[in-house]
């Protein structure tokens, strides 16, 4: 039996590694041939934190 409350945190965790991910491409690399550490590292651990907060959702709903 699925539960509405895994399943929501499931759709925010995917949702939110998607939008992770676009902003991680978007602020880390600001034109050609930059690369910025720290929105990178900002960026992909927010992708890291969402894509555990999936999975969890997964596992659960």
């Amino acid at each position: 039996m699925s539960s509405s409350f895994w399943s929501a945190l499931c759709l925010a965790g995917l949702w939110g590694g998607i939008f992770c991910t676009i902003l991680l491409i978007l602020k880390a690399f600001p034109a050609r041939d930059r690369f910025d550490g720290r929105s990178a590292l900002q960026w992909g651990g927010a992708g890291l934190v969402c894509f555990a907060i999936w999975i969890l959702g997964m596992t659960q709903a």
